[in-house]
């Protein structure tokens, strides 16, 4: 017999990633998971811990594969900066790629970023101060630049995987079928070789 505390998180996750967060009830995730309505106050307390609880774990499951590639370059002295960006985007693309069982997590995941669920903001903003053993890491690959530098120029390589991630059909109808971003070997190296411009590129004149 099947888990029903994973049934339950299997079909809420797939679920919201098909129809939205929004207009999933209870009732339909008991119903798609083959539970009683009782069982999700059970095994999760409520409806949004159990969404919460969905982010949570793929956010954490993100958060492991990158920590492991990021510590490899923690005794390289100064730290390859290409592969540090390199670090931060391959989880990601290894989650599109044809064939991974991540679809559903990864549409969860579009989704749960852009919800209104003050619950999940605040789930976010946890997972964003790991990031900063990555700025840590940065300083050390560009030590000229200021942390504030860093954390700026990290934002925007965070706004290149969500690109990739989450809107990859503007690319295609853009260039009329002749990039595809489908090409996650292609498109990894292309995200990487633009990050690494703009962490080499120097501060505006505006900046302070």
């Amino acid at each position: 017999a099947r888990d029903p505390q994973q049934a339950i998180f299997d079909a809420a996750e797939q679920l919201c990633a098909e129809y939205g967060l929004e207009v999933v009830s209870v009732r339909d995730i008991a119903r798609a998971a083959g539970v009683n309505l009782s069982a999700i106050n059970y095994y999760f307390g409520s409806r949004t811990n159990l969404i919460v609880s969905i982010l949570r774990t793929r956010l954490n499951e993100l958060e492991s594969e990158r920590w492991v590639l990021i510590q490899a370059l923690q005794d390289q002295d100064p730290p390859d900066l290409r592969a540090i960006l390199h670090a931060v985007l391959l989880p990601l693309s290894r989650w599109r790629r044809a064939g991974s069982k991540r679809q559903y997590a990864l549409m969860y995941l579009s989704r749960s970023l852009s919800a209104a669920e003050p619950e999940l903001r605040q789930e976010t903003a946890v997972c964003a101060k790991n990031f900063r053993a990555v700025i840590d890491l940065l300083q050390r690959a560009l030590p000229a630049y200021s942390r504030t530098e860093l954390c700026w120029r990290f934002h925007f390589l965070m706004g290149i995987e969500h690109l990739n991630t989450y809107d990859a059909d503007r690319l295609r109808v853009l260039s009329d079928g002749a990039c595809r971003a489908d090409d996650q070997d292609e498109t990894l190296e292309r995200a990487v070789d633009f990050a690494l411009a703009g962490f080499l590129a120097r501060p505006a004149p505006s900046a302070s």
